[in-house]
C-alpha cells in the first residue's frame, strides 16, 4: 500500500509537471530566454519551499550535515543547473520539439543507472515499456510528423545530455532520501542550482525592465505549481522505497497532461499522431508495471493427469 501511494504521488508530480507550458507561454510575451525563465522557476520555487519550510517546521528543517550538502551539490549542479543548461541549448540549436523528444530518453537511463547503483534487474516488460514509452513521447510531441525536425549534432550531443541530466535526479534523489528529509534535499539542490543558473543567465540585466505585477503572479504559480509542490510531492514519493527504474515512465504522464492542457486551454491542435502518442504511453506505464508470469500450473509439456500418476 505504501509502495502504491509512492507511485500516485509520481504520477500526481507528473500531471502537475504538464501544466509548465501554460507559464512558459506566458513569460515568452515578455521576451524572456529559455535560461531566464528557467532561473525564475527555480527562483521561485526556491523562496516558496523555504518559507513553507520555515513556517510549518522552524529553523531545523534547515539542518543538513557535510554528507547531506554533497547530495544536495550533487542535485543542484547535475539535475538542476546541468539540465537546465544543456536543455536550454538543445532549444536553441534545434528547437523545442527535438529538445522535447531527447528530453525522454531520460527512463531508459534510469533504468541503466537503477541497474548499476541498486541493482534492480531489467526485465523483458521493463524493456518493452521503456521502448514504448519513448515512441509514445516521440509521437505525442511531434503529432508523428518526424520530417520537419532538424537536429544538427550539437544539439543532438545536448538534447541527450538534457536526458542523461534530467534522470539524475531521480537517482540522486534516491539515494539521497535513504538517510534524508526529502523538502530539505530539495530546498538546497533548487538553492544551488538556482545559484548557477543565475551567475549563468544573468537575470539582473533583464528582469528589471520588463517586471510587472503580472509577471510577478506568473512567477509565483510557476515556482508552485509544476516546480516546489511537484518536486516535493516526487520526492516524498521516492521516499516509499520505490522501483526507481518504473518512476520515469509513470511520471511521463506529463506529456499527457501537456497535450490536454495545450489543446483545452492554448488551442493547440490534437492530432492523430498526438493521440496515438498518449495511448502508447498510458500502455508503456501498463506495461511497465505489469509481472508477465506463467500462471501457477502451467506446463510446457503435457501435465500428468491422476490416470497418468496411478498408472
Amino acid at each position: 500500500m505504501n509502495k502504491k501511494k509512492g507511485y500516485l504521488m509520481v504520477l500526481t508530480a507528473g500531471i502537475m509537471w504538464g501544466t509548465i507550458g501554460l507559464f512558459t507561454t506566458e513569460f515568452s510575451r515578455y521576451g524572456l530566454s529559455t535560461s531566464v525563465i528557467a532561473f525564475l522557476r527555480l527562483a521561485a520555487g526556491t523562496v516558496i519551499l523555504g518559507l513553507f519550510m520555515l513556517l510549518t517546521r522552524g529553523k531545523s528543517a534547515f539542518r543538513m550535515d557535510r554528507k547531506g550538502f554533497f547530495w544536495c551539490a550533487l542535485l543542484g549542479v547535475f539535475a538542476e543547473a546541468l539540465f537546465n543548461i544543456s536543455y536550454t541549448r538543445t532549444v536553441t540549436e534545434a528547437g523545442m520539439a527535438v529538445a522535447a523528444v531527447l528530453l525522454y530518453t531520460a527512463p531508459i537511463f534510469v533504468s541503466v543507472m537503477s541497474r548499476l547503483f541498486f541493482r534492480e534487474t531489467i526485465t523483458k516488460n521493463k524493456m518493452a515499456g521503456l521502448g514504448m514509452n519513448v515512441i509514445g513521447c516521440a509521437l505525442a510531441v511531434t503529432g508523428g510528423s518526424l520530417a520537419s525536425l532538424q537536429i544538427p549534432v550539437t544539439g543532438l550531443v545536448a538534447g541527450l545530455a538534457a536526458g542523461f541530466f534530467y534522470s539524475t535526479f531521480t537517482i540522486i534523489s534516491t539515494a539521497a532520501l535513504k538517510e534524508y528529509d526529502p523538502l530539505t534535499v530539495l530546498f538546497y539542490g533548487m538553492l544551488i542550482g538556482t545559484g548557477i543558473l543565475g551567475a549563468v543567465s544573468r537575470p539582473l540585466e533583464i528582469l528589471p525592465e520588463v517586471m510587472d505585477l503580472k509577471m510577478l503572479l506568473v512567477a509565483a504559480g510557476y515556482g508552485l505549481i509544476p516546480t516546489c509542490a511537484a518536486y516535493a510531492i516526487y520526492m516524498l514519493g521516492l521516499s516509499k522505497e520505490l522501483e526507481t527504474s518504473r518512476v520515469p515512465v509513470i511520471s511521463s504522464v506529463e506529456i499527457i497532461a501537456a497535450s490536454l492542457i495545450g489543446t483545452v486551454i492554448l488551442g493547440q491542435e490534437m492530432t492523430a499522431g498526438k493521440v496515438a502518442g498518449i495511448l502508447v504511453i498510458l500502455l508503456s506505464i501498463v506495461v511497465m508495471n505489469t509481472s508477465f508470469r506463467k500462471p501457477a500450473g502451467f506446463c510446457v509439456r503435457r501435465c500428468p493427469t491422476v490416470k497418468d500418476r496411478l498408472l
